[in-house]
């Protein structure tokens, strides 16, 4: 949406200063690393061409994921445009001053589910966990189930990996003791290393895709259910068992079989897992201990409430029912924003009314207002602070070993070239030349595969953190008050006349429209929640509603509001202006005059009865004596 300037700040700060300043030196750590090896491709272009594209690529590669890094950082340390309009409604608003506004917003909820969760005392916001995993979670962790979307979802995701991860090697395990103690037969000592291959495989993509963040988290709750599950079982059973059908049916073949044979009885180095899976399990227990603390810090602050304040009665009051609706619109709500900023209306001002006959009928109306959200920042430990600010900062190092390890692999590029170059220079190279190369080739890729999967796991665990640590620096809390009024009643009309005596000019003539009002006002003050990012839709993301607590002062406010104005409203018409009074007095002294000029023969007749009766009084003859 657009950025709405206000002079007044709504108070919202940038959340990503300080991780912005890490990931910012980590990739000018980077780019500085990269520069290295493009300073060096002019001297080696004259030695080796081959081995100078090499750094070339590499210095390319480093270059532009430092640069990445660096403006990724810088970008989250520029300031943070917050305009009058955010955070995102509840429902959809139909606020005037917001017509272009609403139509890019995508709320949660409906004003339906608003009005049910005020109505019924409940919170649609927490719904029920889907699947094995995910009741799991919940039971272990039961506040979990109040935290917002993207927190729940996150640690769904690392519990899926770390079961993952566990049966994983409990498969491998498994397969290690049959391969080992020969119940395989002679496929035993090539089908471990080959498995050993794919275990890394598996768990670098299996926490790969645990740090992944997606922005649907907002709106719902994953499933990590069965069929998660069931694919890692699967995975288990199948493997072992996939591969030593492949291998058998390979060793069945004559070539392969004696290769193979050469190949054992050569100097290999088998592939070292351990170390991988050492990574593994060491990062997987510290990425465990941070998220397990930062939710349960979180978690600390959590209160469910789900209260409202109520109010019924009826009002037996001379007053047109849309001049309910509108006082409460313009001047009780209105009376009660947050720095002058437009309230959000949910429910339209739509009054029905439904006149049976000239001077009477029955009307109905509702109205649903939240006021502006005020940011209300949630009040964290230094403990909380602390873990988040450590599982960046663990984050950005193990983004860094990355590309040192990458680094340190042009080395070890130069040693291949150099033993491939030896090797082309034998002429008519023997068995035992052939044999020799073969070996050190092998033993060598295998020393480049171990670096690439230790590469890959850092990574792995570090972007797991960097994106979850982002997560929690991202949560933005907002205290509004949530108001719902349906009133329903009947109404007539009655002619009201004041002020008509006998010798009288003036009087007030009034149509009064007598109402029998049954209002049912129901508010909260609620807490909801969203998660900002970096850029032109910094704060407009989905805002879940969390806490709904009761407000009985705030309710009885609104009520004196409303009473006064009911009480101060004039049924009869009355003059106000100074130059009508004038005119009126002056009226009434012609009046009097004229009553006390004396009466004419004419006039006589058309003389009152009292007055006749006074005339008639005054000619009878006195009594006698």
């Amino acid at each position: 949406m657009a950025y709405d300037y206000g002079s007044e700040s709504l108070g919202i700060r940038n959340p990503f200063k300080i991780e912005g300043l890490l990931r910012a030196v980590r990739g000018l750590l980077v780019s500085l690393l990269g520069i290295y090896p493009l300073l060096q491709v002019v001297t080696l272009v004259q030695q080796d061409k081959t081995l100078a594209w090499i750094y070339a690529a590499v210095g390319f590669a480093l270059l532009a994921g430092g640069l990445r890094a660096l403006g990724g950082g810088i970008f989250q340390m520029l300031r943070f445009f917050v305009g009058r309009s955010v955070p995102t409604s509840l429902a959809e608003n139909f606020s005037k001053s917001e017509r272009e506004t609403a139509k890019f917003e995508q709320p949660h909820y409906k004003s339906t589910d608003l009005e049910e969760m005020l109505m019924g005392r409940k919170n649609k916001t927490f719904v029920e966990p889907v699947g094995f995993i995910s009741r799991l979670v919940h039971t272990l962790v039961p506040k979990l189930i109040f935290l917002p979307y993207p927190l729940r979802n996150l640690a769904q995701r690392f519990a899926g990996a770390l079961i993952a991860t566990v049966v994983a090697l409990v498969a491998y395990a498994l397969t290690a003791f049959v391969c080992l103690t020969g119940l395989a037969g002679n496929t035993g000592d090539i089908l471990l290393p080959f498995f050993s291959f794919l275990l890394m495989v598996y768990l670098v993509l299996s926490w790969r895709n645990a740090s992944t963040v997606y922005r649907q988290a907002e709106r719902r709750i994953e499933t990590q259910g069965n069929l998660q599950l069931a694919k890692i079982m699967a995975f288990a059973i199948l493997a072992p068992v996939v591969l030593g059908l492949i291998i058998s049916y390979l060793l069945q073949q004559r070539d392969i079989a004696l290769f193979v044979v050469d190949m054992q009885d050569s100097e290999l180095q088998t592939f070292a897992v351990m170390p991988q899976l050492l990574l593994v399990l060491l990062f997987s227990a510290l990425s465990g201990a941070l998220i397990f603390l930062l939710l349960k810090q979180r978690t600390a602050l959590v209160q469910a409430q789900t209260k409202v304040s109520e109010y019924r009665a009826n009002w037996q009051e001379n007053i047109h029912p849309r001049e309910l609706f509108v006082n409460i619109d313009n001047i009780v709500m209105a009376n009660r924003r947050y720095k002058e900023i437009p309230n959000r209306l949910y429910r339209e001002l739509n009054p029905n009314l439904n006149e049976q006959s000239e001077s009477k009928g029955n009307f109905s109306g509702e109205v649903m207002i939240e006021t502006q959200p005020a940011y209300a920042p949630l009040q964290h430990t230094a403990l909380f602070k602390q873990l988040r600010l450590w599982a960046t900062l663990a984050a950005q190092l193990l983004l860094l070993i990355g590309p040192f390890i990458l680094f340190y692999l042009l080395g070890e590029a130069q040693l291949i070239l150099q033993i491939v170059r030896d090797f082309s220079a034998i002429q008519r190279p023997g068995d035992a030349a052939v044999s020799q190369f073969v070996v050190a080739l092998f033993n060598e890729s295998q020393f480049i595969i171990s670096l690439v999967f230790s590469w890959l796991i850092c990574h792995s665990f570090g972007r797991l953190l960097q994106n979850y640590s982002h997560t929690f620096w991202a949560e933005l809390n907002f205290d509004s008050l949530l108001v719902y009024l349906k009133c329903e009643g009947t109404y007539t009309q009655s002619k009201l006349t004041t002020g008509k005596g006998i010798y009288d000019s003036t009087s007030s003539e009034n149509y009064v429209m007598r109402s029998s009002l049954t209002p049912w006002i129901i508010s909260s003050r609620i807490m909801s929640s969203t998660f900002a990012d970096s850029g032109a839709k910094n704060v407009e993301h989905p805002r879940h509603i969390l806490e709904m607590h009761d407000n009985p002062q705030e309710m009885q406010a609104i009520l004196d509001d409303i009473q006064s104005f009911l009480s101060e409203r004039e049924t009869i018409a009355n003059i106000k202006n100074a130059q009508d009074i004038s005119n009126t007095e002056q009226i009434y002294q012609i009046n009097q005059q004229s009553r006390a000029m004396p009466l004419t023969p004419d006039q006589a007749t058309l003389a009152s009865p009292q007055q006749d009766a006074d005339a008639s009084t005054s000619l009878q003859p006195p009594a006698k004596e």
